[in-house]
């Protein structure tokens, strides 16, 4: 019988870039409008923070405000004794922005249990998930990343939700919301352990830019983000602007007093992204088939942890997507093993099996090939067998000899925009 090699289309949407680093355009505006006289108005409008992760590199402002930045914030700030009429208030700016793949503190776990406002308060049930979530993890960075993947999979996201200031139990016991209520499930899940966190309130870029929150967690000295609506930990896009810390969404706002009546104001908020570079290529990628059993093996050369958003695609009816957020310890390997399910493809041919791997940083799209072969009294004909590999058989080898042979039997994959 003739082997006939058959390629099976792997569809998969189109590949989505995770900027390593951009720099952004960002301005704001406030109109102001009184329709009689008021007095001793006040404007305290959020813009911008400054942190690890971005930069502001030049600003401007107009109509008589300034600046003032506290804790690192940059606030918006225009006061008169009388007002009456219309006013323009803009701020822009230049900002760069990137966020680490690699994380260089992660200190064990200790349980606890950290105060929580009304939005971010948890219950037994949420504690109870928490701990079920965390008692096997031994660092803090493990515990988060789990907890941050955890919340992304347990809600459904619900335009609906929008605008609304859902709190955590509410979102827990009707697992509908939009990123507001994400964080704040996040955010008690983390203090129902003893973590210090932060509500983050900016912007991100999905299709196009919009309001967003995240959160930040405390380990070690370091604030690392936790995006569980994107599923990202640590390695966000960099397409993500803060402009302002809290406890919850409630004390997200812009600030107008003033004595009298009648007067009103507005802010709208346009972004754009002027330039932007992939990740780094820091991981190693190498996937393995024998039988029907495939194991993909990442290895983290860095002295760093890294918490790379993982994705595996290949054809449905041999296996669903694979999507999880990964913590590789420095120097170690990260393997995940898969049993395909092969029994829709017809014996007697050489099936060729499209798959990618997408990391942040890093993407890979190859093939294996499965040989179905004819059976004779119950078992594959011999001239069908896929012949065995001694790398295939071990593939959880040394980190140096993974090193040694990576030219020959590894390959660094290619990034794609």
């Amino acid at each position: 019988m003739r082997v006939i090699l058959f390629l099976l289309i792997l569809i998969v949407p189109a590949f989505s870039f995770y900027a390593g680093e951009v720099i952004i355009q960002i301005e704001k505006t406030w109109d102001l409008s009184a329709n009689e006289t008021v007095t001793d108005l006040l404007l305290n409008g959020t813009f911008l923070i400054e942190n690890d992760f971005q930069r502001i590199l030049q600003k401007n402002i107009s109509g008589g405000a300034e600046f003032q930045t506290i804790d690192g914030i940059t606030y918006v700030i225009f006061g008169t004794d009388e007002f009456s009429g219309d006013k323009t208030i803009t701020a822009t700016a230049t900002v760069y922005a990137s966020y680490p793949l690699e994380i260089g503190t992660n200190p064990l776990f200790i349980s606890g249990q950290a105060n929580a406002t009304p939005l971010t308060q948890y219950d037994g049930a949420i504690s109870s998930i928490a701990t079920s979530m965390s008692s096997e993890k031994e660092t803090k960075l493990e515990v988060a990343t789990a907890l941050t993947d955890w919340t992304y999979r347990y809600i459904e996201y619900d335009l609906s939700y929008w605008g609304a200031n859902a709190s955590a139990m509410e979102v827990y016991h009707n697992p509908k919301a939009v990123c507001v209520g994400y964080t704040h499930l996040l955010i008690s899940l983390l203090k129902s352990l003893g973590f210090d966190t932060r509500f983050v309130s900016g912007y991100a870029f999905a299709d196009e830019w919009q309001a967003h929150a995240w959160a930040e967690v405390k380990i070690g000295d370091s604030w690392i983000p936790l995006d569980p609506t994107f599923r990202e930990a640590g390695a966000l896009d960099a397409r993500h602007i803060a402009s302002s810390y809290s406890e919850d969404q409630s004390e997200v706002f812009d600030v107008l007093s003033a004595r009298g009546e009648g007067f009103t104001f507005n802010s709208t908020v346009s972004v754009k992204t002027s330039e932007k570079e992939q990740f780094e290529e820091v991981l190693f990628v190498h996937s393995v088939l024998y039988d029907d059993d495939l194991k993909v093996i990442i290895y983290n050369p860095t002295n760093s942890y890294v918490t790379p958003t993982y994705e595996l695609s290949l054809p449905e009816y041999l296996l669903p997507t694979d999507t999880r957020i990964l913590t590789i310890a420095p120097e170690e390997f990260e393997t995940m093993t898969y049993h395909l399910t092969t029994g829709e493809l017809e014996a007697g041919y050489a099936h060729t099996i499209p798959y990618r791997v997408v990391m942040q940083g890093t993407t890979l799209n190859d093939e294996h090939t499965i040989v179905k072969g004819t059976l004779e009294n119950g078992a594959p004909s011999e001239e069908y067998e896929i012949p065995k590999d001694e790398t295939e058989t071990c593939p959880l080898i040394s980190a140096a000899l993974f090193l040694a042979l990576f030219s020959s039997c590894f390959r660094l994959p290619q990034a794609q925009e």
